[in-house]
């Protein structure tokens, strides 16, 4: 595993992701109130990006087809059956700059 800088906080917005990549991976980066969170930028429905989806009380909503998931857990939330979450990332930061966590190959 190796840390990665991915984004400057000063770049997240606030009511929604940042998209970044990282090797072969799309992740997207979250302020939920202070707090920075990463997963996979792709909603396990169709794929489609998350990162400008509504975000409230530390969840997103995909903003194709509305499919929720918790962003500290990557659980999805929705309520068509127990579908497989979000890949979380380890997220901390060093003064301005956002490093996520990933494997080497990545």
């Amino acid at each position: 595993m190796t840390w990665r800088v991915v984004c400057k906080r000063s770049d997240l917005p606030g009511s929604r992701g940042w998209p970044v990549r990282v090797g072969a991976a799309s992740i997207a980066v979250f302020d939920v109130d202070g707090e920075l969170l990463a997963v996979d930028n792709e909603c396990r429905h169709v794929g489609n990006p998350i990162d400008d989806g509504l975000v409230d009380s530390g969840c997103v909503t995909c903003p194709w087809h509305g499919w929720r998931y918790d962003l500290r857990t990557g659980e999805h939330l929705t309520m068509f059956g127990r579908r497989r979450g979000l890949r979380t990332y380890p997220v901390r930061t060093d003064g301005d700059y956002v490093l996520i966590e990933v494997e080497e190959a990545e």
